[in-house]
């Protein structure tokens, strides 16, 4: 494993300023719904944020459309109707870096239900 390089200052920045306006309410003051570790708790104002199922549901067709369009741009780009290389190769490459992703995910978890089911023996 190795160790992560780090990001570029202003991504980074900008990175943190999404992260703290994301935990912060209208109000100014840090939200229930955006700390860690509590998903689909009860918000002040009566709201229940989303469920696990319900985030990973998200994650797997924000992917499926990354590929859909990954597709649709490499087609047009095949037949001629679109000559723009640049966003064509971004996308492929965005839908190849998700998905590799998603097969990550998939496999910590099923590592995850592994080691849990060995605890029980």
């Amino acid at each position: 494993m190795t160790a992560p390089i780090g990001y570029p200052d202003r991504f980074g920045a900008l990175l943190q300023q999404r992260n703290e306006l994301s935990h912060t309410s209208e109000l100014g003051r840090p939200s229930e719904l955006g700390k860690p570790g509590e998903l689909g708790k009860t918000a002040p104002s009566g709201e229940v944020g989303p469920s696990f199922s319900e985030h990973l549901s998200n994650f797997v067709s924000g992917i499926d459309q990354m590929q859909k369009t990954a597709k649709v741009q490499s087609e047009e780009f095949a037949v001629g109707r679109t000559n723009d290389i640049h966003n064509t190769m971004i996308d492929v490459e965005q839908a190849d870096i998700s998905l590799r992703m998603l097969a990550n995910v998939r496999n910590r978890v099923v590592d995850l239900y592994r080691e849990v089911m060995r605890m029980g023996s």
